[in-house]
């Protein structure tokens, strides 16, 4: 089984408000703080259940469809997974915080749903649906700050320091990275030479860092990087290093409370053989220590 030329990914901005979804009302119950409101829940609902809608109405099928950071609320998991399964795509969505119940302080984590269904494209390839975790390890400075304050009492964020690589022969290796764990260097240094494809989740109001970071480290991993954010801050984008300057920028939608959903096509077969060292030129010149890294020696001299 060959790796295809192109992957299809639809990314998704959902319209879901922060600042109205998790308010702290001044309920003696925590959990009420950190759980998507009833309405906001329902609202959540309705538009996603919008997307798929058109999702399965377009005429281009995805290999993959992304979700914002947050935007699946943990009741509709169930139905994003008969999704997957019906479109034959492998799902990608941040999902609302877990309250914790186990630990002594009250806790949330904050995770990413993987779902590989049994069947990719019409084809089986395995005989049940799979479904994996990606937690969150570094809540945003707003995020934990948010979480200290709740007047019920703080709320720890559990980290999850797990880094996940995804394979697939026909759709290449991947990653998938929640949001502030974007701008892990340790996280990224692990990814390198390893991915065709990393995904980020996201609920980011700083779109102009993201795409920035997004284009350099699209070069210095030298794989495709997508960035799914949330509707209501927009800058979603999709880059991936090709040589020619127009070429990089496959995706990019800006302007805020847009909600939407495209459907864009990013190279693997030709990445993955210019990674192997088959000189493609129609992308750039692979990063200084992609074939074997150099350790360098240290040498320190007061002045």
């Amino acid at each position: 089984m060959a790796l295809r030329k192109d992957i299809k990914v639809c990314i998704v901005q959902t319209s879901l408000n922060a600042d109205c979804a998790w308010q702290d009302s001044g309920s003696s119950s925590w959990e009420d703080c950190v759980k998507i409101s009833e309405i906001e829940e329902r609202a959540a609902k309705r538009e996603i259940r919008h997307f798929l809608a058109s999702i399965r109405s377009s005429e281009v099928v995805p290999d993959f469809v992304l979700f914002p950071e947050l935007s699946i609320p943990l009741g509709f998991e169930g139905r994003f997974r008969k999704a997957s399964e019906s479109l034959g795509a492998i799902f990608i969505g941040g999902l609302d915080y877990k309250i914790n119940r186990s630990t002594a302080q009250p806790s949330v984590s904050n995770e990413a749903v993987v779902i590989v269904p049994h069947s990719l494209g019409g084809v089986r390839r395995s005989r049940s649906t799979g479904v994996r975790y990606v937690g969150k390890t570094y809540p945003a400075p707003g995020e934990l700050k948010k979480l200290s304050e709740i007047q019920s009492g703080p709320v720890k964020f559990l980290n999850q320091p797990t880094v996940w690589l995804f394979e697939s022969p026909e759709l290449g290796k991947f990653g998938v990275a929640v949001c502030y764990d974007f701008l892990d260097l340790d996280r990224l240094a692990m990814y390198r030479a390893k991915v065709q494809t990393l995904f980020i989740l996201a609920y980011n109001r700083d779109t102009t860092s993201f795409e920035h970071a997004a284009e350099a480290l699209s070069r210095m991993l030298f794989c495709n990087v997508v960035v799914c954010n949330c509707g209501h801050f927009g800058g979603s984008l999709a880059v991936s290093p090709f040589r020619a300057p127009h070429l990089r920028t496959v995706y990019k939608h800006s302007g805020l409370k847009l909600p939407n959903f495209q459907i864009v096509e990013l190279p693997v077969s030709e990445l993955a053989a210019h990674q192997s060292g088959s000189n493609k030129p129609e992308f750039k010149s692979r990063p200084p220590g992609f074939d074997s890294i150099i350790s360098l020696n240290s040498n320190t001299e007061r002045v």
